[in-house]
């Protein structure tokens, strides 16, 4: 059977073109249980510490997470142009480089029905964390993600230690020196 390969959700910033990781289905499935309590022990603890910090409001994680997404992505997509992150807060360059976006593309991105995603953009904004302007596009508040900057940083540590994990475990490379006792 063939191998399952990782998607392209996250483009490369350099211009090398990276060797995506391999997954072994013959691995994959001698350790599904231990895949899934591995992803657990980090998805878990993750979505406690969301639901803690949004009042229990999961919706609202949503919502902010995918306006925060595309509000960003067209920084992150940019060419190899040389523009600091620092301007993603900075009034006067932001609008150049953050991408807006509406109740409505939210609501067909994220399945919630669009009044429900209208009552969870007016709470954030309500909290300072998100702004509309006069044709109604979202954007997140300058500065906003300076509040997650610890948390953020845990949590990659956290993304990476278990990255290391499952590729020691899945890695299809393994599998091949398994199968050619090489």
């Amino acid at each position: 059977s063939s191998d399952v390969c990782s998607s392209d959700l996250f483009p490369s910033h350099d211009n090398e073109p990276k060797q995506k990781p391999k997954i072994s289905p013959h691995l994959l499935e001698r350790h599904a249980y231990q895949v899934a309590h591995l992803i657990s022990s980090f998805t878990i603890p993750l979505m406690r510490d969301l639901y803690r910090l949004f009042d229990g409001d999961m919706v609202e994680i949503i919502v902010l997470g995918e306006i925060g997404t595309h509000n960003v992505s067209k920084f992150f997509s940019r060419s190899a142009e040389a523009v600091p992150e620092y301007w993603l807060d900075d009034e006067r360059q932001r609008h150049k480089y953050m991408r807006p976006c509406n109740a409505l593309s939210i609501s067909e991105a994220t399945g919630i029905p669009r009044e429900t995603v209208r009552r969870k953009v007016n709470q954030l904004i309500q909290k300072g964390w998100l702004h509309r302007d006069a044709n109604h596009s979202l954007i997140l508040t300058a500065g906003m993600g300076q509040g997650f900057i610890e948390s953020n940083a845990q949590n990659a540590l956290k993304i990476m230690e278990l990255s290391a994990a499952l590729q020691a475990l899945l890695s299809a490379s393994e599998d091949l020196a398994i199968v050619t006792g090489k």
